[in-house]
């Protein structure tokens, strides 16, 4: 279980004082998410040579998310609706749980962020057809990153433009590392019954860094951004009128 803390990030023009919460784990590495919109704001990661990265794109105050729609932002059915909402948030064994309600549309996001560096977002909504996170990465510090989708082509090359990729309906093919199965009590991932399929392998040599991208959902979308790319997936089937997805993010640095 990741420590958390709460802080101020500052008033939204309506008033309100918005929060960041950071997730950090035995490594020091830390998540930072804000209720206002359920918002991912960082990732602080160390690399190889010890020294503090940070691999997502995000301001340093609440003002800019206000005009900002896209960057770490939560899509409910395609559109920013619930970026302006205050989500309730409450700490749990798994991290961090964001609940909101809008219109009779119920989401809930629990952010994790393991020991092993595995920024896991879970997703569970009635009243909606799907819910997708946009993560947004920096090119300044995954430079000349290339991606790698695990399809039947093994398509490969560098991130430009936009582009929709099915994943594969295959189970994940993942690392055997402590931690990964649940004896790592920072770990928020089942790996065996969470339905992970592979999606995608993002590898900057440049930075040393590289990201396995693990997924329930169906689709998979890379798209160039402002200074850098961004990565979300959809397509969640509902059982009983309840979606539920989980997307993974797992940072290492390379050998």
């Amino acid at each position: 279980m990741p420590s958390i803390k709460q802080d101020p990030f500052g008033k939204v023009s309506d008033g309100n004082e918005a929060k960041v919460y950071t997730l950090r784990n035995v490594d020091g590495n830390e998540l930072k998410i804000t209720n206002y919109g359920a918002r991912i704001v960082s990732m602080r990661f160390r690399n190889k040579d010890f020294q503090n990265t940070f691999i997502l794109k995000g301001y340093q105050e609440i003002a800019p998310y206000e005009k900002d729609d896209a960057t770490g932002a939560v899509f409910i059915n395609g559109t920013a609706e619930f970026n302006k909402v205050y989500w309730n948030v409450e700490q749990i064994t798994e991290g961090l749980k964001c609940s909101a309600e809008v219109d009779g549309k119920k989401v809930e996001i629990i952010y994790s962020l393991s020991n092993d560096d595995e920024i896991s977002i879970k997703y569970k909504a009635t009243g909606v057809e799907d819910v997708s996170t946009k993560v947004v990465f920096d090119a300044a510090t995954l430079p000349e990153a290339e991606i790698s989708i695990y399809d039947e082509a093994n398509s490969k090359g560098k991130i430009s433009g936009k582009n929709v990729y099915d994943i594969i309906d295959k189970p994940a093919v993942v690392e055997m590392e402590v931690g990964m199965f649940g004896y790592d009590p920072g770990c928020p991932i089942d790996w065996i019954d969470a339905g992970l399929k592979n999606a995608a392998e993002v590898v900057s040599e440049k930075s040393g860094i590289s990201m396995s991208v693990f997924a329930t959902q169906e689709k998979l979308q890379v798209e160039e951004f402002d200074g850098g790319f961004a990565i979300s997936t959809s397509g969640t089937k509902a059982v009983d009128g309840v979606i539920k997805g989980q997307t993974v993010y797992f940072l290492k640095n390379k050998d």
